[in-house]
């Protein structure tokens, strides 16, 4: 049959991490490939291009392209019917419109030629199709059942397979008799019409592959059913799907290989066994090298193994996700960075051994010597050999046609290794590649990789700016239920215990990972930026517009560190509207709450009001951080009478900007009750409150009644998180019992506040 219509997915071992709810990249989604094997001419192999989700059926003839089946059929009819409809009436007209009235070019052709025996064949094999399938048994007598249908319409192929006059006719009558006989489940029988047919036969056409296809499948000797199977994968680009998915490819080649009588039956072999191989293939490619040096099978399994080294480096290496295959790599551990980086270091010395064997090979009259040039560049790249690889670049560009994909790709190539060639500290955007950037812009995985290679050097100013100009979610291109066109990744802090543990968005990363230096350095650059070339235009133009929230974020950052004097002139250069407006990224619309609704000296999450409100503020990070600066001043000051009050205010401040807190927008950009870990660098602090701690600490030091000296402690206890058991709660039970009662009501709040004095 020209198409299958039965599609069996055979689903690849990747790095799928399950979760109960909630996306998560994984699969092609974060494999990174630079080196896309549609580019390079293998149509007839495309069933087999490397991915990490599953192969599936495809069209495997290039536009204009005919299949044997139709190329039989045109010289039969002696090239005076076209294609077109020789496809019609060989796979779209039924039994029953298959006569003389048709109006199909084929069938008028044979009919007037008289042609009775490509005319009954025709019909036949049309009468024989809703046969090929299996039939179980309604009774379980069987696994399957014989169908007596079946048997009928083999016995007449049998017969008119001897007594056709054409010889090509005859064997297309004896497979289908091998066909009906294997989904008869008549195994034996497939054996002998084969042996009688097509064993000794020397016209290894079409039909024979395809009887040796059925005859594989009932071989219960393994390495001779992989055998016969290796050879139909190589000479019928048709079945080699259906023959992959049904013979196993654990069978050793040394045991398949006794079989093989020429080099051209080897090579078949070690094609196939490549082709079944998800780790490394590099045995393969040499025996089938050695066997057929000139073969396209040879290149397209380079392809392959190009593609999957590039899931090996590339992948880890940019996004810091585990390889999206990792098939013969258990030891990758999605938790561990270490062990997924430790792992790209051994798969660069692989590619390195399949870089020496390409250039070994390359100038001896291989398949296509322009592909292996190619694949020569990427490994070099892959193997950071950078100078090598520009130089194999400038050799292999000169003879592509600029305009094409291949070109392109291999630019891309260009700029991440002129890139990645510069010394650490003084990497720079070279002139020669922001052409590249700009062709390239909506490729968001090349977008991340040129930007991580800036920051690999040092150079996070651009790659940040870089960073930026990753689309926004509701942009990524989404297909069959995949992000194609986005970049997902990690960092080096992560700690491989938590869900939300990667990046799609500038933001979020910077947030997570930069130091206010490199957000300060990012500023300055935006902030100095004069120029009004088209790629500096480009590059500038998300960011230029935010520098609110980079102010914001830079200020948060100092926060975070506990750095109140370089926080508060950071938000002092946030425009008002964006400060106290819906703009800010932590606030919330109506529908929500309010934030900064609530004062964070004076007031307590779900705690009734108890302390007088004495300094009203419009409420924002710029004045909540001026007034914490403030009141620490006054706490800290020996002279200040009222310095219990004042640790107290700066306590509850302090508290309030945890996750329990009513201003926890001070150091995060969203909150959930759901909360889980974070790579934040106050992540401590934001749970634990420690620093409240400190300040309830001080404003206990210096308590002078014993209520107020209870409500502090009370509070202690209420920021160590558990009311019974933390010891705060211990030293109340015991030494403030009447207290602890009373101070189990929050209501009674107002009265020990009260009772400072």
């Amino acid at each position: 049959m020209k198409k299958l219509n039965l599609f069996i997915l055979v689903l690849l071992s990747s790095s799928i991490t399950a979760h109960a709810c909630g996306f998560y990249p994984y699969s092609d989604e974060i494999r990174y490939c630079f080196f896309k094997p549609e580019y390079y001419g293998y149509k007839s192999f495309s069933e087999f291009f490397y991915t990490a989700n599953y192969f599936e059926p495809k069209e495997i003839y290039e536009e204009g392209e005919n299949s044997p089946n139709e190329e039989f059929w045109f010289r039969y009819c002696k090239g005076k019917v076209p294609i077109a409809a020789i496809s019609q009436a060989v796979y779209e007209i039924n039994q029953a419109d298959f006569n003389k009235n048709s109006p199909n070019a084929m069938v008028k052709y044979l009919f007037d030629s008289h042609d009775t025996a490509a005319i009954d064949y025709l019909k036949f094999a049309k009468s024989c199709e809703n046969l090929n399938v299996f039939y179980s048994d309604p009774w379980e007598r069987n696994e399957y059942a014989k169908m007596p249908q079946i048997a009928t319409h083999i016995r007449k192929s049998q017969d008119l397979a001897t007594s056709v006059k054409n010889k090509e006719i005859g064997l297309r009558y004896a497979f289908l008799a091998i066909r009906m006989a294997f989904y008869n489940q008549d195994l034996a029988l497939v054996k002998k019409l084969y042996d009688q047919f097509f064993a000794h036969t020397q016209n290894k056409e079409m039909v024979y592959y395809w009887s040796l296809h059925f005859r594989a499948l009932t071989e219960i000797d393994k390495p001779l059913a992989f055998f016969y199977a290796a050879q139909v994968f190589a000479n019928s680009p048709e079945k080699r799907f259906a023959i992959y998915n049904n013979i196993s490819g654990t069978v050793p080649v040394t045991d398949v290989l006794k079989y093989a009588v020429t080099q051209e039956e080897r090579a078949n072999v070690y094609l196939m066994a490549g082709i079944h191989r998800p780790d490394r293939a590099l045995e393969e490619i040499k025996g089938m090298y050695k066997n057929t040096p000139h073969s396209q099978g040879v290149a397209f399994l380079l392809l392959r193994e190009v593609n999957k080294i590039e899931d090996w480096v590339h992948t880890p290496y940019y996004s810091l996700f585990a390889p999206s295959v990792q098939n013969g790599y258990d030891e990758y551990k999605e938790g561990s960075i270490a062990k997924v980086l430790n792992r790209v270091a051994d798969d660069r010395m692989y590619a390195a051994k399949v870089l020496q064997f390409v250039k070994s090979v390359k100038d001896s009259g291989v398949y296509n010597p322009e592909f292996w040039e190619l694949a020569q560049a990427q490994l070099e790249f892959m193997t950071q050999q950078y100078s090598d690889a520009l130089k194999t670049i400038a050799n292999v560009e000169k003879g592509l046609d600029r305009n094409n994909d291949v070109y392109n790709e291999l630019q891309m190539i260009k700029a991440l290794a002129l890139t990645a060639s510069q010394p650490y500290g003084r990497a720079v955007i070279l002139d020669e590649i922001k052409s590249i950037v700009l062709k390239n812009k909506s490729d968001q995985k090349f977008l991340f990789a040129f930007g991580r290679e800036l920051e690999y050097k040092g150079n996070t100013n651009d790659a940040a700016l870089i960073y930026s100009q990753l689309s926004d979610e509701e942009e990524r291109e989404y297909s069959e239920g995949e992000y194609v066109n986005a970049a997902f990744w990690k960092t080096s802090r992560n700690n491989g215990d938590n869900y939300h543990d990667f990046y799609t968005d500038y933001f979020g990363y910077i947030n997570g990972y930069y130091t206010p230096e490199q957000i300060a350095g990012v500023v300055e650059a935006i902030e100095n930026s004069r120029d009004t070339d088209s790629f500096s235009v480009w590059k500038y133009s998300v960011l230029k517009d935010r520098l609110n929230e980079l102010y914001d974020l830079l200020g948060t950052k100092y926060i975070r560190q506990n750095k109140l004097a370089e926080a508060l002139p950071c938000f002092k250069k946030v425009a008002k509207t964006y400060m106290n407006g819906n703009l800010a990224l932590w606030e919330r619309t109506e529908d929500y709450w309010n934030v900064f609704d609530k004062n964070p000296f004076y007031q307590i999450k779900y705690t009734p009001n108890f302390i007088p409100v004495k300094d009203n503020i419009k409420l924002n990070k710029y004045t909540v951080t001026k007034q914490l600066i403030k009141y620490i001043e006054k706490a800290e000051n020996p002279k200040e009478k009222d310095r219990d009050y004042y640790y107290f205010l700066v306590a509850n401040c302090y508290y309030n900007m945890t996750k329990n807190g009513n201003s926890w927008m001070m150091r995060r950009y969203n909150w959930t009750s759901g909360y889980t870990t974070t790579i934040v660098e106050d992540e401590k602090e934001y749970n634990e409150g420690l620093l409240a701690q400190k300040y309830y600490k001080q404003a206990l030091k210096h308590a002078k009644t014993e209520k107020f000296k209870a409500l502090c402690f009370r509070m202690l206890a209420h920021c160590a998180g558990e009311e019974i058991g933390n010891p705060y709660s211990k030293i109340l039970m015991t030494e403030y019992p009447q207290e602890y009662k009373e101070l189990n009501n929050c209501t009674r709040f107002a009265d020990y506040f009260n009772a400072r004095r």
